[in-house]
């Protein structure tokens, strides 16, 4: 299972890898578009809704529809980084029990809610593609490199759960080597990207710690969805790691915080 698990990773990461450096931004879009679609349906199912399709649809008109605005990069990143804090104190007191007939209400809120969930980190990897592709990369680098972390950490040394309620199987001795893979991940992209410098360096392990703390969110956030679905995973996309949701749960929510952590330090205008 491990081994499946990194051979697909691996294949995942050099397929994205090219599309970001090899591919015109009408291509990208449309291939954002296509994951979106897929990570739209699972979404939809999770939140228990009967007709996946038409919400996932939605999702792309509405994603469409925000790529005609005339607003900035740093009001997408503050969009999300809002929602995910508001997402992350909400599930301190939602219910979590499995239910299999929700309400008309609570399954359309739920769907709704995949919109600020997964439009504003696609939007802004679509523009991190067009304007600088090597940081749409480094903050998929900073988050892999949590997802490492975590999973050695916690596996080895985990003793304390984090969320027992949401995900018992994370600990903080996981989330504490997520954060310092990420740390690190970060500190090593801004040596090879912008260079050395006491300073910068630290900045870059900032902006690491910054992105993987939201990708935990955005991990918690999907363990939410999943555990109030009564199923393990989001998929079966992807062999070794279940559905597009599961890898893509820590980026929707690092995204925004990536970028707008380049916002606050100055290397993005």
């Amino acid at each position: 299972m491990l081994g499946q698990r990194i051979i697909t990773g691996l294949i995942l990461f050099l397929a994205v890898a090219a599309l970001i450096f090899a591919v015109s931004g009408t291509v990208f879009a449309i291939f954002l578009l296509l994951l979106l679609i897929l990570a739209g349906v699972e979404w939809s199912r999770l939140a228990g809704w009967h007709q996946p399709y038409p919400a996932a649809l939605f999702f792309v008109l509405v994603a469409v529809g925000a790529y005609s605005l005339p607003l900035s990069p740093l009001f997408w990143a503050a969009l999300g980084i809002l929602w995910w804090l508001a997402f992350a104190l909400a599930l301190q007191i939602m219910p979590i029990a499995p239910n299999p007939a929700p309400p008309f209400w609570r399954r359309a809120g739920m769907a709704l809610a995949g919109i600020p969930s997964l439009v504003p980190a696609l939007y802004l990897a679509l523009l991190l593609q067009a304007r600088h592709p090597v940081f749409l990369l480094w903050i998929i680098m900073i988050v892999s490199a949590g997802d490492v972390g975590a999973y050695l950490i916690g596996k080895r040394y985990g003793r304390h759960r984090l969320a027992p309620r949401i995900s018992p199987g994370k600990t903080w001795e996981g989330l504490a080597g997520g954060l310092l893979g990420s740390a690190v991940m970060g500190t090593l992209a801004t040596f090879m990207v912008l260079g050395g410098g006491l300073g910068r360096l630290a900045a870059g392990a900032f902006l690491g710690l910054l992105a993987g703390l939201f990708g935990v969110a955005g991990d918690l956030g999907e363990s939410f969805m999943k555990r109030r679905a009564g199923v393990k995973d989001s998929g079966h996309l992807l062999p070794g790691h279940g559905g597009l949701l599961d890898r893509l749960d820590s980026l929707s929510a690092g995204i925004p915080a990536f970028v707008g952590g380049l916002y606050f330090l100055g290397w993005m205008k």
